[in-house]
């Protein structure tokens, strides 16, 4: 199975596994009365709409290049991204506040043993396409895919806390802290969209960054300066400015490379001798690479280019 065919793969598993939860999640929620469970269905709604909008933008991203959207259309994968986390940040937003409405009037009634049996279909099924798309988006390279893989993280993350705090619920449920009974599933919802509220907001702030074409993280960053820095020494070169930023997995790199003025007779084949020798040594590393070079040997003109 080729790359394409993979990815489009793990997108649809996202779109059936998120279809079947939010149905079995909200109808079994709403027969045992557990706001925990319904809270699990209602993140696999907001993940079969955001699915849906993944397959539309893997079509897109099979386009050509055309009149309107002369650079493809990488730049809807961060603006993806950032929907599913501000859906999910709202979510999460929601539920905290309706558990604490709910502990704040006396707490609900809980069949502790029903909402054990859902929460281990539920973590088995969420952990299990969380595993799948990760070892997908590995193979692809797919930030798509990886996301998903995210995502399915967090609901298979919080199944699973829902399934051994019920557990803890049904063991307690005789004994004298019986009381706390009515307060679980509450209590259970809060301190699960407090735990996976920083995830959400990870994705917001990162796709918020490549949306405003921000540079790359640091690490990246400081890789590509010392590859860059490397070359300088291969060739003559004055001064260089290099810019840089990320679009979904695309690294777009934009060099200005000023000769010396003493270097003289520059033809056309020893510069794109010089850029094929950069843009190889730099795809040895970041193959996902998209690289600019623009050598000059007018000073003025660099200083003006490049005032900092």
């Amino acid at each position: 199975m080729n790359n394409k065919r993979l990815e489009k793969f793990g997108i649809d598993l996202s779109i059936y596994g998120s279809t079947s939860m939010a149905i079995f999640g909200i109808s079994y929620g709403l027969y045992i009365g557990s706001a925990a469970v319904m809270l699990d269905g209602f993140f696999n709604i907001i993940a079969f709409s955001i699915a849906l909008a993944t397959k539309w933008i893997f079509w897109l991203l099979q386009r050509p290049e055309e009149k309107n959207f002369q650079f493809g259309y990488r730049g809807t994968l961060p603006l993806l991204n950032l929907s599913k986390g501000l859906l999910i940040a709202g979510l999460c937003v929601f539920a905290f506040i309706s558990a604490i409405g709910a502990i704040l009037q006396g707490g609900r009634e809980l069949n502790a043993s029903w909402a054990l049996i859902y929460s281990a279909i539920a973590a088995s099924v969420g952990l299990f396409i969380s595993v799948k798309q990760t070892h997908i988006a590995k193979k692809t390279g797919s930030p798509i895919v990886r996301v998903d893989a995210r995502n399915w993280m967090i609901n298979g993350f919080i199944s699973l806390c829902v399934g051994m705090a019920f557990g803890i619920v049904a063991l307690i449920q005789d004994t004298p802290l019986s009381w706390f009974v009515p307060y679980a599933d509450p209590t259970l919802v809060a301190l699960l969209v407090t735990i996976a509220f920083p995830m959400p907001v990870k994705i917001i702030l990162e796709s918020t960054k490549q949306l405003l074409l921000a540079a790359p993280e640091a690490n990246m960053q400081k890789q590509i300066h010392q590859i860059i820095g490397d070359v300088k020494t291969k060739f003559p070169c004055a001064k260089h400015c290099l810019r840089m930023t990320q679009v979904g997995e695309d690294v777009y790199l934009h060099l200005h490379w000023l000769f010396p003025p003493e270097e003289k007779l520059i033809t056309i084949e020893k510069v794109d001798t010089i850029r094929q020798k950069i843009t190889d040594t730099v795809m040895q590393e970041i193959p996902n690479a998209t690289l600019d070079i623009i050598f000059t040997q007018d000073q003025q003109w660099f200083g003006m280019i490049n005032p900092q």
